[in-house]
Order: structure tokens, then sequence, then C-alpha cells
């Protein structure tokens, strides 16, 4: 009997831990913690600024800029999470960004973005997914207006 409710036990531990959510939800891969600032200088090194602006960061200048630069950070309804960033960077076709036209943001039915994985460290990985995280803030929707 006591091993049986050791067991219930474990399994409502599992459920209940399956069931968080966030930016750092309770399952799946994770990178480790990562550091921002190295991010932001991570961002800079690997030229992310020839093609993106975060919001309220002040980068320096790309040696090759885009004309049509994508927005990253700001007020967001939905935060997104490590994962949701890290599958961005490595998979940058999966979801394209809103708001721009397919023109803009794509060449030849895939995003523009370039192919990090052999020029990124997962160091440099988890201190970019830090920076962008940190560059986001929660801003709900505002209730509709009857």
């Amino acid at each position: 009997m006591t091993r049986w409710l050791v067991m219930v036990a474990v399994v409502l531990l599992l459920i209940l831990t399956l069931g968080c959510s966030g930016r750092r939800s309770g399952y799946g891969f994770h990178l480790p913690s990562g550091d921002p600032e190295a991010g932001k200088a991570a961002f800079a090194q690997l030229e992310c600024v020839s093609c993106h602006r975060v919001d309220g960061v002040d980068l320096p200048a790309a040696s090759v800029a885009t004309v049509t630069p994508v927005r990253l950070g700001g007020p967001v309804a939905v935060l997104p999470t490590a994962g949701e960033l890290t599958t961005d960077i490595i998979n940058p076709s999966r979801e394209l960004a809103v708001g721009y036209r397919a023109t803009q943001i794509m060449v030849a039915g895939h995003s523009r973005m370039p192919d990090y994985s052999h020029r990124m460290t997962v160091r440099q990985m988890a201190d970019l997914v830090a920076f962008l995280e940190s560059r986001y803030q929660y801003a709900p929707m505002p209730a509709p207006i009857k």
C-alpha cells in the first residue's frame, strides 16, 4: 500500500511539473543560463545588427545594413520562451516575423537570416537568448471598445 501511495505521489508531482509554463517551461530542452551583456556583445559580433534592431538598445552599426531591419524586443502580448527564441535562431524559416512583406524578409521562400549552426557556440546561444529575453516586456492587449 505504501509503495502504491509513493508511486501516485510521484506521478502527481510529474503531472504538476509538466503543467508549469512560462518563459522557462518545466519540460523539454533548456539552455544553460546566459549572460545578457555577453549576449548583447554576441549579437553585434555575429552581425545580427545587419538585419535586426533591438528595442531600447544602442548597438554598433552593421558593416552591411539591410533595407528593412526586423525589430526585436519591446512590448508584446505573449512573452517568447527561451525555447522559442532558440528555435527562431537555429531555424529562422519556421515562423517568419509578422508585419513585414515576404519580399522584405525572405529569399527563395526562406528567411534571409543566415545559418549560424557552424558559426555560433552554445555559450553564445545561451547568452544571446538571455539578452533577447531581457528585451521583451509583457504588455497585455487593450480590451476591445464596445
